[in-house]
């Protein structure tokens, strides 16, 4: 069941990237009932969202420990602490967001957590495959590396559109 919750998170991550550029940026005449979706209320509504599923996202290093130590890049010893270190950290990246807890640094260490994984996982696997890359990207390993590699360099993208958007202290 958590696997539901982990790719939930993953998209609720985009959600509220995408709804804090909306809600920051964004500039539209809307009924009095949806004035609640942009403005700094939008923004700190949003802030929300993503503290409560990354939290998930955390917990699934976890609950999901061998597929998470597998992602460990090689050069790094003792996988399993790293896994689980990983996940420790999103859900305390999670809770400090959501509770006021230094979350300007809470969202900020989340967006550089998932940059580092983009960048330590998934461009490796892109640079070091073995096999030739044709035209047509027959390889399906460096297919799925590839697409992984955009999809978490994106989730990145929504974390740090929050991130710069948190304040360094919390304003309810």
């Amino acid at each position: 069941m958590e696997g539901v919750y982990l790719g939930f998170g993953e998209l609720a991550v985009l959600l509220a990237g995408g709804w804090t550029l909306f809600a920051r940026l964004g500039e539209y005449d809307a009924p009095p009932w949806l004035n609640w979706l942009s403005g700094e209320r939008g923004v700190r509504i949003a802030r929300y969202y993503f503290a409560l599923w990354i939290i998930p996202i955390g917990l699934s290093h976890w609950l999901y420990l061998k597929p998470s130590v597998d992602l460990v890049p090689p050069w790094l010893p003792n996988k399993a602490f790293w896994a689980q270190l990983t996940g420790a950290g999103q859900i305390a990246s999670g809770l400090g967001v959501l509770f006021g807890v230094l979350p300007r640094v809470a969202a900020w260490a989340e967006a550089i957590q998932i940059s580092l994984y983009a960048m330590l996982i998934w461009l490796p696997a892109i640079l070091l495959s073995n096999s030739n890359l044709g035209p047509s990207f027959a390889n399906a390993d460096r297919r799925l590396s590839l697409t992984a590699f955009f999809i978490s360099w994106i989730i990145a993208a929504g974390a740090w559109a929050v991130a710069q958007n948190t304040p360094a202290k919390s304003h309810n």
